[in-house]
């Protein structure tokens, strides 16, 4: 019989994995020939759970091809699974190429929004801190007929209108 490892040997199992990771990951994003395709087909709704979690995690810590993905991140963005992994792979963008692209990502789709994708939404938008985008968003939720979606805007105008009511004061 053998003896199982001990606690410091599997850490250091682990810590190889993630060193090996990490080598792995740079290779892929100095070599590959077209990083964006991969993703992209990676972060697919047909792709494999593994696929989708490996690339969000890719884009959260090298952000480069997040600009290019955007709608993709978006769109994981509502889902119950990858909100908060595909919110801080957008976080990453960096704010000057973000905000303007993010705009009509969010805008264009509330019109067919259900409450639950009004508040992923808005909880993107708090993560980023895109307080305009999210006053925006707060007045559309309450032009429609929905108490869930008027309660979405309520929640998120108790908790962050004063980020944006205050710009319009200025």
């Amino acid at each position: 019989m053998s003896t199982p490892p001990s606690d410091n040997d599997l850490w250091q199992v682990f810590v190889e994995a993630k060193q090996e990771m990490h080598r792995r990951q740079a290779n892929f994003y100095q070599h590959a020939q077209d990083r964006p395709e991969v993703l992209k087909a990676a972060l697919a709704g047909g792709a494999g759970a593994w696929d989708q979690g490996a690339a969000l995690d890719f884009l959260a810590a090298l952000s480069a091809d997040g600009p290019t993905l955007l709608p993709e991140l978006v769109g994981w963005s509502t889902s119950h699974r990858w909100a908060l992994a595909a919110r801080q792979a957008i976080d990453q963008i960096p704010r000057h190429q973000l905000l303007p692209l993010l705009e009509p990502l969010i805008l264009d789709q509330l019109d067919t929004a259900d409450d639950d994708e009004y508040r992923r939404f808005a909880e993107l938008l708090a993560h980023v801190e895109a307080w305009e985008l999210l006053g925006q968003l707060v007045a559309r939720a309450l032009t429609t007929n929905d108490p869930h979606t008027h309660e979405v805007a309520e929640d998120f105008t108790e908790s962050y209108g004063p980020m944006w009511l205050s710009k319009r004061n200025l």
